[in-house]
């Protein structure tokens, strides 16, 4: 019996980023492992749950990371929607969802104590 080569589906590889190491990784939060795939700005299948779920509500915001993530810092980042507002008050950052720039001017801010008193 021949067996056909495995498909990246079966391997885990359909990420946002196919072509780098075949694991599926969220494009948010970069964690690997979760009990189901959403959809996000990039297309089905491109966000953790936590994130996909966040997402879908308008609160997916840079600084929210679940614990579980790999890029999670505590000085940046949280998985508490009521904390992510605070440190986004705080930072002097407003609106919806945030993209890369303004997760940039906070994290600047934090590394530079402007955050820490």
């Amino acid at each position: 019996m021949m067996s056909s080569p495995p498909s990246p589906l079966n391997q885990g590889a359909n990420s946002s980023d196919p072509q780098s190491s075949g694991v599926r990784r969220c494009a948010h939060c970069q964690v690997t492992k979760t009990p189901q795939w959403r959809e996000g700005p990039a297309g089905p299948t491109t966000l953790c749950n936590a994130c996909g779920v966040r997402y879908r509500s308008g609160r997916l915001f840079p600084e929210y990371r679940p614990v579980a993530s790999p890029t999670f810092v505590p000085e940046l980042h949280s998985n508490s929607h009521r904390k992510v507002v605070e440190m986004r008050r705080r930072a002097g950052v407003e609106g919806t969802a945030a993209d890369g720039q303004e997760l940039k001017v906070v994290c600047e801010r934090v590394w530079l104590g402007v955050e820490r008193g």
